[in-house]
């Protein structure tokens, strides 16, 4: 897969790979806490799981600023104000990190991965948007499902933290497992491009500077006519 584009850098695509994941963790994070998230983010953050045959980082995460506060959570993560206010949300980052660490180590469940994946997307046909509410809701469910045949059976697991009565509801709980799919698909990815876990410490000064500059360039293009608002 190609890396580059002419918006981002493969250095910043790689940190917005990590970002991508910290905004799944947030979802989940979210989903646990009030039991509902926006309907745009959830959607946002499942479709790049069925982009199997995607040929370059920009195809695969066409909108960068869908996963603004991600980037943002990502980026305050770094100074212990900021980790602490997200410490679920990077708790379940880095535990989808561990298991796509496990995931490498398993090509058997990998191929399944994939192919069930490749069913999923063919039947979803071109338009990656669900029709309505209980469109999305069966494609969570059908992810969650693949989410337990699969990544539940490895040796470590994600324990989500939460108000009890939401995490007790299916539907919640199918978003829940369905994002955090969707996370280690996006941390695959990170891997891919170099990423390390070793990384967020060593270079976290550099992920820190990177990941502002995303920002900056995020706001620039939202406002492309501020400076001649009179």
């Amino acid at each position: 897969m190609s890396s580059t584009s002419n918006d981002f850098s493969e250095w910043e695509y790689r940190n917005i790979a990590l970002a991508v994941v910290t905004e799944c963790a947030l979802r989940v994070n979210q989903l646990a806490v009030d039991g509902t998230i926006p309907t745009d983010k959830l959607i946002a953050c499942l479709n790049p799981v069925y982009k199997l045959e995607a040929g370059s980082v920009a195809e695969l995460y066409p909108d960068i600023s869908q996963f603004s506060q991600g980037i943002q959570a990502l980026q305050e993560s770094f100074d212990s104000a900021g980790l602490r206010k997200h410490a679920n949300t990077v708790r379940y980052m880095l535990g989808m990190l561990v298991i796509q660490q496990h995931l490498n180590k398993q090509p058997e469940m990998q191929q399944l991965l994939g192919q069930r994946i490749g069913q999923l997307a063919a039947a979803e046909g071109d338009d990656s948007q669900p029709a309505h509410e209980q469109a999305l809701q069966a494609d969570c469910a059908a992810l969650a499902r693949l989410y337990q045949d699969t990544i539940s059976k490895l040796s470590y697991r994600i324990h989500v933290a939460g108000n009890p009565e939401h995490l007790r509801n299916p539907e919640v709980a199918d978003r829940i497992r369905a994002l955090l799919l969707a996370g280690i698909r996006s941390a695959v990815l990170w891997h891919q491009l170099g990423g390390r876990r070793w990384h967020l410490f060593v270079y976290k000064k550099r992920i820190h500077q990177c990941l502002a500059g995303v920002r900056r360039q995020l706001f620039s293009i939202s406002r492309p006519d501020s400076d001649n608002v009179h």
